[in-house]
């Protein structure tokens, strides 16, 4: 189970301090928005308040594993704007958000797993853009 702390401490280990970030979809998150409903927020340099909510995705679902509880791990942990997180539901290891499709891959070098852009052929997962991991 993902609970605020652990949350808080996914952000900090891969944002800092930083108030505002993007998930790797490019979607725009706030710190202090963790929550599975809509949180409305005015960003600087906005004129319009958007939905800023984020919570933590299993890169492989839940779902997949034989006992639930063995997903729950740091290396399986992506934090995600909500509604990317939505339309990435337990699709595995092909999903789809708006319109661009993705594969969850295994990490080769430790027990983890990751996001790649199938168009690109591109890594966009927190681990390997920033080349670390837990």
């Amino acid at each position: 189970m993902i609970t605020k702390e652990i949350a808080s401490k996914l952000w900090k280990d891969i944002f800092g301090n930083k108030e505002w970030a993007q998930d790797c979809f490019g979607t725009w998150m706030h710190r202090d928005a963790w929550s599975n409903i809509a949180v409305s927020l005015l960003k600087p340099g906005d004129t319009r308040k958007y939905d800023y909510s984020w919570n933590v995705d299993h890169i492989r679902p839940k779902s997949d594993f034989n006992n639930e509880s063995e997903a729950d791990f740091f290396n399986n942990y992506e934090p995600m704007h909500r509604q990317n997180n939505t339309k990435k539901f337990d699709n595995y290891p092909h999903f789809d958000i708006d319109g661009k499709q993705y594969k969850v891959f295994k990490q080769s070098n430790y027990y983890g797993y990751g996001i790649v852009d199938v168009a690109k052929n591109q890594k966009i997962d927190w681990k390997s853009t920033q080349n670390r991991h837990y």
